[in-house]
């Protein structure tokens, strides 16, 4: 690859998601591989069974390839994250989408067209869709189309392997094979202008310690070949020919960066308590297998949210209760002896599954989903209890039910339960008859009846992302209204501290699962309100034990009682900002 020009060209600089820790410098090589059409193109009758023969060739040849990708995979980084280029395998091999090809390809279309055809159905099902997930997969399915048109025609493919430099790869979207073959030292970061936080690519570079900045929008057009990139993938943040001023401060702020992470993770195996003793559980949400290493490396004691939408989303039929428990057990059993809660499934509003039939509602967020849809489709709920129940004999497993609005619906999910355990128990199968039960608290009828829901479970989780929703009226998708979603609304804040009091009356601990467990301005409110626990992403955890360490409970709970008070949201963030800045620890807030 040819050395770089530096260009004189005005700096600029774009704004998207952290899709990974850590800041890179480079010259950007721009990558596009995802704008390619497969023409139509007719064969003659005699040829068809050989063009059969060259399509089964390009599937042995693309799973050959997948196949060393995922042993590269495992060599460099573990099994798990190499198991995420099993589905690339399932679609080479899935007997529908062969027989749909070979059977296009008897009626005269080229190997090539119908494969392309065929896959095509399976993209647009997927776009109808609004879950994110399935939204991620299309990047998985144009990847093997690439792979195995590359082969049909016997094109050479664009590897990141064959990059001879360290570069900073600015494309519109990355494929997961692409992310594989990111050889370390050549790549520095990447830039896509799609993409989120769950694709597998992102979870791959995370894995590879890649540096990356996601839903740049137009930056695979904005930024051009051999231009100087900045990556900021703390906070999201892309600088494109920046001036000596902005490079010079990326550079102190790498060296502090360095530093500060090394300090924390000297944190890594010491509890979280404040300074005056008080001890504060920090747990980790996964949806995963593969985060474990994560959850490990940063110092969880423990998974907080077990999010188990998965299965449902990405197969043909309802998932086995075998599968359930396998994936459940593994998860607890590589914890074991710290706690794992297990959410039951909550599909519906953003999270649309095709096994389960559903028509288009109107509000689909207060339509069915959670555990509505789990008491209305009861056999599908019973696999999934079940599963949850036998994985629950290493004695570390919790069961958590979401969107819980009231006792009818708490007692009618309860007597299902009891009738799996007793099922379990008649089988002669081992299980906690202790299964510790715990309900979300989401929604704000379920705040305001919080100490009678307390009587009949274990612990609570607050869902701070859907109680925000529900709380203050404002879809957290709609950018038109996104400034109107504030976790410090004091509405928000007095359901939260209703709910905590009304659980520690009861006897019961509390935690935060949704975003603010995570978010270092709401760590001292918090743990001011009286929480057990705060469950986050797992790179997270080092920072908020540091804060938690830095602080005494007379402090937080002084803090607490006046963001009370407070009438807007804005008042109670310059409450803490103030406070930060008396502590002397405002730094915390931007890394």
């Amino acid at each position: 690859m040819a050395t770089y020009l530096n260009k004189k060209i005005l700096p600029h600089e774009f704004t998207g998601i952290p899709g990974s820790h850590g800041i890179a410098i480079g010259h950007a090589y721009v990558y596009d591989p995802s704008n390619f059409w497969i023409e139509e193109r007719n064969i003659p009758a005699d040829e068809i069974e050989n063009e059969k023969n060259r399509f089964t060739d390009a599937i042995e040849k693309v799973t050959k390839d997948i196949k060393e990708l995922k042993y590269k995979i495992e060599t460099r980084v573990d099994e798990e994250n190499a198991r995420i280029f099993d589905p690339h395998i399932m679609l080479l091999h899935d007997p529908e989408v062969l027989k749909e090809t070979n059977s296009l390809i008897e009626s005269g279309k080229s190997a090539e067209f119908s494969f392309f055809r065929t896959t095509r159905k399976i993209i647009k099902a997927y776009k109808q869709t609004d879950d994110e997930y399935l939204r991620e997969r299309i990047v998985d399915i144009r990847d093997i189309v690439r792979r195995v048109y590359v082969k049909l025609i016997g094109k050479d493919h664009q590897l990141f392997s064959d990059i001879d430099e360290p570069v900073i790869v600015v494309a519109p979207i990355l494929t997961p094979s692409d992310t594989a073959n990111m050889h370390s030292g050549k790549i520095k970061a990447f830039v896509t202008d799609s993409g989120g936080i769950t694709s597998h690519a992102t979870i791959l570079a995370r894995a590879l310690g890649i540096p990356a900045v996601l839903s740049v929008k137009d930056a695979s057009t904005g930024i051009h070949q051999g231009d100087l990139v900045i990556v900021d993938g703390e906070n999201g943040k892309v600088y494109v020919n920046p001036s000596e001023d902005t490079i010079e401060k990326i550079h102190a702020e790498q060296k502090q960066l360095i530093k500060y992470r090394k300090a924390l993770m000297e944190l890594k195996d010491i509890p979280a308590k404040t300074i005056d003793g008080k001890r504060i559980n920090l747990y980790a949400n996964i949806e995963f297998y593969d985060e474990i290493n994560a959850v490990l490396s940063n110092g969880a004691e423990g998974i907080g949210l077990f999010r188990s939408e998965f299965h449902y989303l990405i197969n043909d039929t309802p998932p086995e209760e075998h599968d359930l428990f396998t994936s459940y057990f593994k998860v607890a059993e590589k914890l074991a002896p710290h706690p794992v809660v297990i959410r039951t499934f909550d599909l519906g509003g953003d999270k649309i599954s095709h096994i389960i039939p559903s028509k288009p509602e109107d509000n689909p967020y207060l339509g069915w989903r959670a555990i509505r849809l789990s008491l209305s489709l009861r056999d599908l709920f019973k696999v999934q209890l079940r599963a949850i129940v036998r994985a629950s004999s290493l004695r570390n497993v919790n069961i958590l039910f979401p969107m819980i609005s009231g006792i009818d619906e708490l007692e009618k999910t309860l007597k299902i339960l009891d009738e799996v355990k007793e099922e379990i128990k008649n089988e002669g199968t081992d299980y906690d008859p202790d299964l510790p039960v715990g309900v979300m608290i989401e929604v704000p009828s379920a705040a305001m009846i919080a100490d009678h829901l307390a009587k009949r479970v274990d612990f609570f989780s607050i869902g701070t992302n859907d109680l925000v929703q529900y709380t203050v009226a404002v879809d957290r998708a709609n950018d038109r209204i996104a400034d109107l979603f504030d976790p410090f609304h004091p509405g928000v804040l007095r359901l939260i501290k209703r709910s905590v009091d009304a659980a520690h009356n009861a006897g019961i601990p509390v935690a935060v699962c949704g975003e603010m467990g995570g978010d270092p301005l709401a760590t001292l409110l918090l743990i001011g309100f009286g929480m057990n626990s705060l469950s986050m992403i797992p790179s997270y955890i080092p920072s908020i034990k540091r804060i938690i360490r830095s602080f005494t409970i007379e402090q937080a709970q002084n803090l607490a009682n006046k963001a009370l008070e407070m009438e807007t949201g804005i008042q109670v963030k310059k409450l803490i900002f103030d406070e930060f800045k008396k502590m002397n620890f405002e730094s915390y807030l931007s890394l």
